[in-house]
């Protein structure tokens, strides 16, 4: 599992990966959402991953 230095705390954050489905009102095909983040559970602290081209 990758990990970084947390900026404000020095602790390790971890990558966290959430899938969320958004329904359009209208559209019958749900889509699905992927994000990427940083999140210390030291202090809670969260940044946006950024994309891997």
């Amino acid at each position: 599992m990758p990990a970084k230095e947390c900026p404000l705390c020095g602790g390790t954050m971890r990558l966290r990966q959430q899938e969320a489905v958004v329904r359009v009102p209208g559209n019958l095909n749900a889509t699905t959402r992927t994000t990427r983040e940083w999140v210390c559970p030291d202090c809670d602290y969260f940044e946006e991953a950024e994309e891997e081209r």
